[in-house]
């Protein structure tokens, strides 16, 4: 009998997980940064003693005939499923998967080609219909070029910006089209861990960036937002430059970053102060 081409492992032991696929998730780190990022996160403070619960993460690694590793996948519910690079044709066998741990998904993000066609055999599987999304360019720095003449300074964000980083917050959320947005708890611990920065004028807050999923040898940077009001004077641009330095002063070989394709404003921003492509994602909606 011949074996089956692909066969899935699943856990929610993000350790367990990091044992089977870590060295095949180094061999491409920035790019696999969030899957990384998320399970050394988990695997940091799992408490072995209690039992995996029913929401907790889920982790697959794909596996072929031969028992190398073709690919990986991650969850956090309520969010969408994460996926890495893999055999398109191994995309049914996933989907089938992720379809018997999970009966719904909002969607699935990863390379173009492996989102849409996880997205087409979870559909067959369990319905509703699949939507293209927001395509996005993962970039990565190793050497920053900060912009001059840019006003302000950066600082660590304080309890008492609690409230404006999560207004802000709601406000990144419905202009990027995000459908979930951080929880006060979770803003908190990037305040407390001295994640959550700020550019700053005059000492009024003008723009906001955060640091977290770090991996062996990088970081990532996120949740960039500037208001409106304070847009196009260079803030958010002398903040994640300043940031990002940041960062690698303290020991990281790099940092990784998201955007959205469609916005070329600040694609050619991070462009400028020294990020570099690495690959594309996209999200594959499930409605």
């Amino acid at each position: 009998m011949t074996a089956a081409p692909f066969r899935v492992v699943a856990t929610g032991d993000a350790g367990a997980f990091l044992s089977r696929a870590r060295s095949w998730l180094l061999q491409a780190e920035a790019e696999n940064n969030l899957i990384l990022g998320i399970a050394l996160e988990y695997a940091a403070v799992a408490d072995r003693s209690t039992p995996e619960p029913a929401d907790g993460p889920w982790f697959a690694t794909l596996v072929d005939a031969g028992g190398a590793i073709a690919g990986c996948a991650f969850r956090t519910a309520p969010h969408k499923v994460g996926l890495t690079r893999l055999p398109i044709e191994a995309a049914p066998t996933l989907a089938a998967a992720i379809a018997d741990r999970f009966q719904h998904v909002p969607g699935f993000l990863g390379p173009g080609d492996v989102a849409e066609r996880v997205a087409t055999a979870w559909v067959a599987l369990r319905g509703g219909r699949q939507v293209p999304g927001m395509r996005q360019r993962i970039y990565r720095v190793d050497t920053v070029s900060p912009p001059a003449g840019v006003r302000g300074r950066l600082r660590e964000a304080t309890q008492a910006d609690l409230p404006l980083a999560l207004a802000w917050g709601d406000d990144f959320a419905r202009e990027s089209g995000a459908h979930f947005q951080p929880s006060a708890a979770a803003v908190t611990t990037w305040i407390t861990d001295g994640r959550l920065l700020l550019w700053e004028v005059d000492r009024e807050p003008v723009s906001m960036a955060i640091a977290r999923g770090a991996t062996p040898h990088g970081i990532r940077v996120g949740y960039v937002y500037t208001p409106p009001s304070h847009r196009r004077a260079g803030y958010a641009s002398a903040l994640v430059a300043r940031l990002s330095q940041r960062m690698l002063d303290d020991g990281y070989r790099f940092c990784v970053l998201y955007t959205d394709l469609s916005n070329p404003t600040s694609n050619a921003i991070y462009v400028r102060i020294g990020y570099r492509p690495v690959s594309d994602v996209m999200d594959v909606e499930i409605r």
